[in-house]
């Protein structure tokens, strides 16, 4: 086997571009493409991230309410957000938590900042948050 050992990688023919060949050889992906631009760990006890990339801070919004704000913007608000969670702070875990995160839901739509919140029958403070954004960078 083989071993490439580097600390960056450039596209020969677009520098921020590497298409990556996929299974069967039949398509390709554009690597930046595919790569998620901010992510974040969190507890809603706290306002300070367990784990994270590129955010530099939460807000607390109230009960089930956070804001999650980015340190590098993305390019336009087309950018895509995933957050799944569950539990209570309490430690328990109720089957029918939802958590939905969208780009403002109560600020203007923003390429810095996303909302999330977290609900049962009514918003609750989960313990167990997990947010990954995909997108362009500015």
């Amino acid at each position: 086997m083989s071993e490439i050992l580097t600390n960056k990688l450039t596209g020969t023919s677009t520098a921020g571009s590497i298409l990556v060949t996929g299974e069967g050889n039949s398509t390709t992906t554009n690597l930046q493409q595919g790569l998620a631009k901010q992510w974040v760990y969190f507890d809603m006890a706290s306002t300070t991230a367990v784990d994270s990339l590129n955010t530099s801070s939460l807000t607390d919004s109230g009960t089930g309410k956070f804001v999650v704000n980015i340190n590098n913007d993305f390019n336009n608000t087309s950018y895509t957000v995933n957050y799944t969670g569950n539990g209570y702070a309490s430690d328990t875990f109720p089957a029918n938590v939802t958590c939905v995160a969208k780009i403002s839901y109560e600020t203007t739509t923003t390429t810095g900042l996303y909302d999330t919140i977290s609900y049962s029958s009514v918003l609750v403070d989960s313990k167990y948050n997990y947010c990954t954004a995909h997108g362009d960078l500015a």
